[in-house]
């Protein structure tokens, strides 16, 4: 028996999608670089430097949460565990996704996805990636380095509103993570590449955590506000 073609608002599945080709793609790149890092080498003075901080990063939050539960193991073991949940969970929830509803541009989750990471890290640059100096701050009549409090509220302000403008058009898991995502690796690589104790992975878990409940409940916000909106229109 011949099955039925896709029809109207329906979408055929897939086991892969662009954003696991793309995890794929980048868990090889960074499996690579560490095999090369570890041959001997002089480390800088000035900190381990961006490029340094990137890799840091993407490890860290590729390899996540397993990290804190399997401390020690070799680098590729969370890398590679992700990648599989990853498929795992695209092969398991995948034929469950539902295509009814208003149509959003773009439809591409996984283009949703990218796009929102794109938009958290240009929130992190326009508002915290430039400034690397210590300055006066008028809340707590101090010098702060590098950020004073206008500054990060400034910032947790933007954040939230322009999630929840992508949630309330897009998919909110996409927006939400997105966001997350782009604006935590832009800090954590920056952090990453400056320090030279490690302490920065405490601020980059509890910006992280921050990052996860604030984006979804703006997401939330942003879909909930369109909902009514449509209700209204239509009614």
């Amino acid at each position: 028996m011949t099955p039925p073609a896709d029809g109207p608002g329906r979408r055929r599945t897939r086991w892969w999608s662009p954003l696991l080709l793309v995890h794929a793609a980048v868990v090889v790149a960074l499996l690579l670089v560490t095999q090369l890092e570890a041959a001997p080498a002089t480390a800088p003075t000035d900190g381990p430097g961006l490029v340094r901080g990137l890799v840091t990063a993407l490890v860290v939050m590729l390899g996540a949460p397993w990290w804190l539960l399997l401390w020690g193991v070799p680098t590729w073991v969370p890398l590679i565990g992700d990648l599989v949940l990853h498929l795992g969970l695209l092969r398991a929830f995948g034929q469950r996704e539902k295509t009814g509803g208003p149509r959003r541009r773009p439809e591409s989750r996984s283009l949703q996805f990218a796009l929102s990471v794109v938009a958290g890290a240009l929130v992190w640059a326009c508002w915290l990636g430039w400034d690397t100096t210590a300055s006066y701050d008028v809340v707590t009549r101090q010098v702060e380095s590098p950020y004073v409090t206008l500054q990060v509220l400034g910032c947790a302000v933007t954040v939230g509103v322009v999630t929840a403008l992508l949630g309330a058009r897009w998919w909110w898991a996409a927006a939400a993570g997105g966001v997350s995502v782009g604006f935590w690796l832009g800090w954590t690589t920056q952090a990453a590449a400056t320090d030279t104790t490690g302490l920065y992975l405490i601020g980059s878990l509890l910006l992280a955590a921050g990052l996860a409940a604030g984006t979804s409940f703006a997401a939330f916000v942003g879909r909930v506000l369109a909902r009514a909106r449509r209700e209204r229109a239509s009614a």
